[in-house]
């Protein structure tokens, strides 16, 4: 059984232009050698809200967005999904197998995140593989844009066990991808190499199943006669001459004899037992090619397709571990921001305090700050708080020099 592909990407608004760009293949020069420009026109649009993603969908969160508030420069704007399957799932399938099988998954993301905040939905035909990209909004349910939340790592979770089992429901054969698997994943290129270098293998050995079933086939040699010294049996019989004596019944016909072939032929016995030697021999290996044929080859081109499906599988662990990585990534990110601003805000609340509480000069203080800092230089080298020191010191001196 095939299995099903959704993956995730984060696209924010400095990406918007370039996605789009590839999505509706607004250019013919593609970094993705696996496009097909000449087959460009058999993609198409499931969801077609947006003509240019940048402008579009930046104009529909603000019409949309609960909030007031300008959207951050590095808000997930979209999440978007490609989905797809392995390419035995398609071999079989007509266009609008493929279609349906396509609008079945997005009803899946309408169903689960709505409907109008997917802004695009379109197909690609002209790539090795059918897949569709499937750009969502991620609003929450009070219209606050929050991408955090929408796809955290539940929902993440969720979409890989439900969208298998609700295309099954449907009629269409897929399988969730291994869950707690130990095996070491494969980079994206890696996995491509791997799945390229596996798709020639099957290529080559289902080539020479077809040699040799043919080969098995073919009709046995012919064999000269001349090349076996064969001669025909003839055996002596008495025919008519045609030669008479005497008239009535006193009348009376001559016989002769007359050699006849018998329809046998005659054959050195050494040339006889080296034919069936040679028979014997060419069944031997008829019979084994049938086997290799029938048995060995197709054990070895399943083996090869099981290997497929479990690279294709390790991509899919990649592909979530990826995501995970990027939300921990954005979360320590901010917890980073949060802190300098917090080391920040203590430097100068330090600074104050030094001034209105103890009484100190701005000279003094500074004196203060600059002993300060260079017992914390002890513990931390090159730290927030010596970088924050440093810069409100130049800060001062220009104030203190415009004076």
């Amino acid at each position: 059984m095939s299995f099903a592909v959704a993956r995730m990407q984060k696209v924010k608004s400095g990406n918007l232009v370039g996605v789009g760009n590839h999505n509706q293949r607004n250019t013919d020069n593609h970094s993705n050698k696996d496009i097909d420009v000449e087959r460009s026109h058999l993609n198409y649009d499931l969801v077609n809200r947006t003509e240019n993603y940048k402008r579009d969908i930046e104009q529909f969160i603000n019409d949309n967005k609960s909030s007031s508030r300008a959207v951050r420069k590095d808000a997930v704007l979209i999440n978007e999904w490609i989905i797809t399957s392995d390419n035995p799932f398609f071999k079989d399938k007509d266009d609008k197998e493929i279609k349906d099988f396509f609008d079945t998954a997005k009803s899946y993301f309408a169903d689960k995140f709505g409907d109008n905040n997917i802004r695009y939905a379109q197909v690609h035909l002209d790539e090795t593989t059918p897949h569709m990209h499937l750009g969502i909004v991620p609003f929450n349910d009070e219209h606050k844009l929050s991408a955090k939340t929408v796809f955290n790592r539940q929902a993440l979770q969720a979409v890989q066990d439900e969208l298998p089992k609700y295309l099954n429901e449907r009629g269409f054969e897929l399988e969730r991808g291994e869950k707690g698997s130990e095996r070491k994943n494969l980079t994206v290129p890696e996995y491509k190499k791997a799945k390229d270098e596996l798709k020639e293998i099957t290529t080559t050995l289902e080539q020479r199943k077809s040699e040799v079933l043919a080969l098995s086939n073919d009709k046995a040699p012919t064999i000269k006669k001349e090349s076996l010294d064969l001669k025909d049996e003839t055996k002596t019989v008495k025919v008519p001459s045609g030669e008479t004596i005497g008239i009535g019944k006193l009348r009376h016909e001559f016989m002769k004899n007359e050699e006849r072939k018998t329809g046998n032929v005659i054959i050195p016995e050494s040339k006889l037992n080296a034919v069936i030697k040679s028979y014997e021999e060419l069944y031997k290996a008829n019979e084994k090619l049938k086997n290799y044929a029938e048995t060995d080859l197709p054990k070895e081109i399943t083996r090869v397709k099981e290997k497929y499906r479990e690279l294709a599988k390790d991509y899919n662990r990649l592909v979530r571990k990826s995501n995970q990585n990027i939300e921990t990534l954005e979360e320590l990110e901010k917890e980073n921001k949060s802190l300098k601003n917090e080391i920040k805000g203590i430097y100068k609340g330090f600074n104050q305090f030094m001034e209105n509480t103890l009484g100190a000069t701005v000279g003094q203080a500074k004196k203060l700050m600059n002993n300060l800092m260079s017992e914390v230089k002890e513990f931390v080298k090159g730290g927030e708080f010596e970088k924050i020191h440093r810069n409100e010191t130049k800060t001062r001196d220009r104030d203190e020099l415009s004076r």
